[in-house]
């Protein structure tokens, strides 16, 4: 019998790792020592590399915008099973980096091959989300 609690708390300590508060790029880069708190408690710090280059695929007025780390979701509409990234800044931007052009403009949908190349690539400024 399923039990939809069950599944619930599945995914919430799934998701432990998650920011309960994400801070924008702007703050991360004026910051001695970039890094958020997860839900877990713990600190996650941020590669400062990372956050350069996504400086540098940005412009500038838009650093105090971008939430980090960005955010990819699991897509269980999709059949066939992917992921996908939400929000105008973060397609602009990861579209950008791994040369793939979006669905629209405000979502990608990430096949696994993508999923590697974008964390290969930010692997401190990037975070699964598990979402039913």
């Amino acid at each position: 019998m399923f039990d939809e609690r069950v599944l619930e708390k599945l995914f919430k300590n799934m998701n432990q790792h998650v920011p309960s508060q994400r801070p924008n790029l702007a703050e991360l880069l004026a910051s001695s020592d970039p890094c958020y708190i997860g839900k877990d408690g713990r600190t996650y710090h941020l590669d400062r590399e990372e956050l350069k280059l996504i400086s540098a695929n940005l412009d500038p007025w838009d650093w105090s915008r971008l939430k980090i780390p960005i955010l990819l979701m699991t897509d269980t509409t999709y059949e066939a099973g992917c992921w996908k990234l939400m929000g105008r800044l973060e397609v602009r931007l990861v579209s950008r980096l791994i040369n793939r052009e979006p669905e629209r403009e405000d979502e990608l949908r990430i096949f696994y091959p993508h999923l590697l190349e974008i964390r290969k690539l930010l692997p401190t400024t990037t975070n699964s989300m598990y979402m039913p």
